[in-house]
């Protein structure tokens, strides 16, 4: 026979009223408005470039454009 009944269970204990909000994380800058503008400008440049050299070379226009724009994000 376990004696488990006649024993009272431990409490449950209480959370912390500190531990249950999160601390706010520092505050990250937002970049929409430069990242925006840069990307139109990219976009701009290859439209330039795409009206000069024609259909021969979009692959590499479109290339490049991605290659510089998905450096401009990761540097950050």
């Amino acid at each position: 026979m376990d004696d488990t009944d006649a024993t009272t269970p431990a409490p449950e204990p209480q959370p912390s009223p500190e531990s249950s909000t999160p601390s706010p994380g520092p505050d990250k800058p937002s970049y929409a408005l430069l990242d925006g503008t840069v990307l139109l400008a990219l976009l701009g440049t290859c439209a330039g470039v795409y009206y000069t050299v024609g259909n021969t070379g979009f692959s590499a226009i479109i290339g490049a454009a991605a290659g510089l724009y998905g450096t401009w994000r990761t540097r950050r």
